[in-house]
């Protein structure tokens, strides 16, 4: 009788270890057919914590769009320093931006790239500025009035 209890307990705590082991994902989850406490819950895959929702995600926009409402400009139309500024470079191809070059200004964050450039960026499928990371366009006007509405509605 002391055998059969003894093997009872060796049984459970084999078992038990193993669940804790393969809750920490350091061993594999024992089959369902294994011991009858693992019959009820089968084994449900890990969440992954860090995949973004589906909603949260938004697909970039076609770089044929990005290019039509990033308009190409020469740089000297764009240059806001004086005469003592420091010379501006693109930060794609380290290049130096002067008056002569087209550029394209993103919408965000106003960084300005060749147009070259910054349209081999594009056409990769890059939805963000090179340097910043910011959107490449700015968010559309109905999401920021209804970004305003809804937190003016606080009251503290």
């Amino acid at each position: 009788m002391g055998m059969c209890v003894l093997s009872n307990l060796l049984d459970f705590l084999r078992h038990a270890v193993l669940l804790c082991l393969s809750s920490l994902g350091l061993a594999a989850p024992p089959a369902a057919d294994d011991h009858p406490a693992y019959a009820a819950a089968a084994p449900a895959a890990a969440p992954d914590l860090w995949a973004l929702p589906a909603a949260a995600a938004p697909h970039p926009p076609a770089p044929a769009a990005v290019k039509a409402l990033l308009p190409a400009v020469r740089y000297a139309d764009l240059r806001r320093g004086g005469a003592g500024a420091c010379p501006a470079v693109c930060a794609v191809c380290l290049g130096a931006l002067e008056a002569r070059h087209r550029v394209r200004e993103l919408g965000n964050c106003a960084h300005a790239f060749h147009k070259a450039c910054i349209d081999k960026w594009v056409d990769k499928g890059h939805a963000t500025c090179p340097l910043c990371r910011a959107l490449l366009l700015p968010a559309a006007a109905a999401d920021d009035d209804l970004v305003v509405a809804t937190s003016s509605s606080f009251t503290f």
